[in-house]
């Protein structure tokens, strides 16, 4: 075949693939921390109303199980490692500090993938956001067309009216691609736990707003809208006796090279990361804290799990050796233990973090209906990372190159 005819099947491959969904709106909706068992504990009429219309599955999330990670993959269709934000707490050895929650506003430079609304934009496709992770940072290109900032005062309503009325718009000016993003589910499973009547509230206060924004869109909107609800992770409940002193991790001399600053250590309730200062410590002096690190450890195998940078496990994607945010040690622990150091303990019920295939509990949901997706259709659990492949579908454009999201992982649930 020569190179004139390729170009023209190739034209056409892409038009079947991509063109006859091209007039579609998607609206991506993360409701932070709704485990993927709280729809069978909770039963969330609207919700599941929903599911009914469309499909559901369980949705793997990437390691660590941390808001910002995994919210970061679902747009970026990248694993961590490759998006740049490896936790929601973590230390960058060029920049010499560590990451805050939304640091990417005031520093993009921590952000090392483009977010997809960049695509879409580029390819002449409207966005608009009301909260989304990181939506803040700056200097990455395209800019979303209609932005609101994260605020914790705006109620869900507020986000859903709003949502209407930009799709309300004229042809010409109304978004095709709109995220929004809900936290009140994972408040209140961390305070209170997984079988409180708080949580119960927050999940029924999200399922009425949720179903009267349906019937609104159903009545209210014209065009064509496909709805993706999901969730960043699940919730675990925590065993208030399994709290983990730093003082049982670490021995006097590792406690010093963290004193003397030649060890740096990010710190959350359920992973400890670690970072060598490699122009301070030798190769052995690191090798020898490891093996030190493990020693101890297997004292306490009930308790977490100590791995070295290129021996992580396969599944969490991190042992990318070149990439300087990725710890030299992490320090895992298992589901239900917490650490505890300083002034600090985790206060609250339940938690998230922990590898995800370690704990049931963590998995999030997936829930897709509307007029390109297909209907009651069985979906095995996939991860996060494959759901910009599959927006990029439903908007009828290209998906960005050198993702590690795959287009056919989700490719049999799309009418065409």
């Amino acid at each position: 075949m020569n190179r004139i005819a390729l170009f023209f099947v190739t034209v056409i491959i892409s038009s079947v693939a991509y063109g006859k969904t091209a007039k579609s709106t998607v609206i991506l909706l993360s409701i932070d921390g709704f485990s993927y068992d709280y729809l069978s504990q909770y039963q969330p009429k609207n919700i599941l109303d929903f599911a009914t219309k469309g499909i559901k599955a369980k949705l793997i999330p990437v390691y660590p199980s941390k808001t910002f990670p995994n919210h970061l993959s679902i747009i970026t269709g990248v694993y961590p490692a490759k998006h740049g934000i490896v936790h929601n707490k973590f230390y960058h050895p060029d920049l010499g500090q560590t990451y805050k929650l939304g640091a990417g506003k005031h520093n993009s430079s921590w952000l090392t993938a483009q977010p997809f609304w960049f695509y879409a934009q580029q390819q002449g496709v409207k966005s608009a956001i009301y909260f989304w992770p990181e939506s803040e940072a700056k200097g990455q290109g395209s800019e979303p067309s209609y932005h609101i900032p994260y605020n914790n005062v705006d109620s869900i309503e507020m986000r859903f009216n709003q949502i209407i009325t930009w799709l309300k718009k004229p042809t010409e000016q109304a978004p095709k691609l709109i995220l929004s993003y809900f936290s009140s589910v994972d408040s209140a499973g961390h305070e209170y736990g997984l079988n409180s009547p708080e949580l119960s509230a927050a999940i029924t206060q999200i399922d009425h707003a949720f179903g009267r924004f349906i019937n609104r869109l159903e009545k209210e909107v014209t065009q064509k809208v496909n709805v993706i609800l999901l969730s960043d992770h699940g919730m675990v409940q925590l065993n208030q006796q399994r709290k983990i002193n730093l003082n049982t991790v670490f021995n006097k001399k590792i406690q010093e090279s963290i004193d003397n600053k030649r060890i740096v250590v990010a710190k959350s309730s359920t992973q400890l990361y670690l970072y060598f200062d490699h122009t301070k410590l030798t190769k052995q002096q690191q090798s020898n804290f490891t093996n030190e690190l493990k020693i101890t450890q297997k004292q306490n195998t009930k308790w977490y799990e100590v791995y070295r940078k290129g021996n992580y496990p396969k599944h969490w994607h991190l042992n990318k050796t070149n990439v300087l945010v990725i710890p030299d040690i992490i320090i895992n622990a298992k589901p239900t233990a917490s650490f505890t150091y300083g002034n600090y303990a985790h206060n609250g019920k339940a938690t998230h973090g922990y590898d995800a295939l370690q704990h049931s509990g963590l998995m999030s949901i997936f829930l897709a209906a509307g007029p390109d997706i297909v209907k009651g259709r069985a979906v095995i659990p996939f991860e996060n990372i494959h759901i910009v492949p599959f927006m990029s579908q439903l908007l009828g454009i290209t998906p960005p190159e050198n993702i590690d999201g795959k287009v056919d992982v989700l490719n049999s649930v799309l009418r065409y």
